[in-house]
């Protein structure tokens, strides 16, 4: 059975709740369960390895809740900073979501990052190639729905936001279920496109 990071017939009950809250908003119980979508999301990078660890993790912000993709369930590092294999050995991913938590156990979403990293084969390090940022609650709306950063570019194209929902932000923000889709077309992009390419570029 096929698990939703949002359940929808539990919204009519939650209306009162989530009333003056961000747009995208879970109860407890459901965001424990947007584990299960996390780990659909992220499949097509695997290409039929084990799944990635999705987890919660500490040291967000003060009252924020943070959900973060990993190797392993054990990471000890911040969560900023952790990341997971994909199917092309030069690329790590690294997603994270801060929700913040209201006294009447609702959950609102801050902010949901994936970067896609390529492994410096010199030092080791992770290189920032491009990330696709959701900040529902921002007040610029190139910012609100799934945008795309293109970190390697000279500056100030990083700091650009280049919108990949734009005009469609009404359907994208109508619940967590939308956001997952929006968010889950753009990191098929990158599985079907970006990875194969830096599989067969010449070393």
């Amino acid at each position: 059975m096929r698990h939703s990071g949002c359940r929808q017939r539990r919204w009519t009950s939650l209306a009162w709740a989530i009333k003056g809250m961000g747009s995208i908003a879970l109860s407890e119980r459901d965001l424990i369960e947007r584990l299960n979508t996390l780990y659909e999301l992220f499949a097509p990078l695997r290409n039929g390895r084990p799944r990635v660890a999705c987890r919660f993790a500490t040291g967000g912000p003060s009252s924020t809740t943070v959900l973060v993709a990993t190797d392993d369930q054990a990471g000890a590092g911040p969560y900023s900073g952790e990341s997971f294999r994909t199917s092309t050995g030069i690329l790590r991913c690294r997603y994270y979501e801060l929700w913040r938590g209201s006294a009447r156990g609702i959950f609102s979403l801050e902010r949901a990052y994936f970067t896609l990293l390529e492994v410096v084969r010199a030092t080791h390090e992770y290189r920032d190639l491009l990330c696709i940022h959701t900040d529902p609650n921002d007040e610029n709306d190139l910012k609100q729905g799934p945008h795309l950063h293109v970190s390697c570019a000279p500056d100030p194209i990083p700091r650009c936001h280049f919108p990949l929902e734009f005009g469609f932000l009404d359907t994208v923000l109508t619940d967590c279920d939308s956001l997952s889709s929006a968010m889950r077309r753009a990191i098929q992009v990158v599985a079907r496109d970006v990875l194969p390419r830096f599989r067969d570029r010449p070393q």
